[in-house]
């Protein structure tokens, strides 16, 4: 087609539009597409078997470190079940939103160090520090989504809410 013709249809607006390029995070949630059933049945394995897993992860409290993968193997199940509901894109921008960013770093720092000093160094008291970090920052996290919980978390730990007003 001659570019003065291209020009004539651009300045009427009948051009067509070449396509925006899309984010990684845009191409990821479009290739992982999934229909409402699909994700129930995505949501409800992911947190089953996550769930599974952490609350068979106390009968290898005598053994740390089998304690510490399975226990984290099952936080990750239960972290990747809200990837299905509410797909990675949104999930991601989320996580790393406003206030939850540092506790999400944190959770993620921990989960990952709570993986390696189990079944690489087999240590456990970096095992059980790890274990206590991960828990405390998926608490934390968890508390950004309801109103006033981290405040309430706060105060029964007898430190000042820096949000109350006062």
């Amino acid at each position: 087609m001659p570019a003065w013709l291209d020009k004539i249809k651009g300045g009427l607006g009948l051009a067509e539009e070449e396509p925006a390029e899309q984010t990684l995070l845009q191409q990821l949630d479009e290739a992982t597409t999934l229909d409402r059933t699909q994700r129930v049945i995505g949501f409800a394995t992911c947190v089953g078997i996550g769930l599974l897993l952490s609350f068979m992860a106390p009968m290898f409290i005598f053994r740390p470190t089998k304690f510490a993968a399975i226990y984290s193997m099952g936080s990750i199940l239960s972290m990747c079940s809200t990837l299905f509901l509410m797909g990675p894109a949104k999930q991601m921008k989320r996580m790393f939103d406003g206030r939850r960013w540092p506790s999400t770093c944190i959770y993620l720092c921990a989960l990952a160090l709570t993986l390696v000093s189990a079944l690489v160094f087999h240590s456990i008291f970096l095992c059980l520090v790890c274990i206590v970090v991960q828990f405390c920052a998926m608490l934390w996290y968890s508390a950004s989504y309801i109103p006033g919980a981290q405040g309430f978390i706060l105060r029964a730990v007898g430190l000042p809410d820096p949000d109350a007003a006062g």
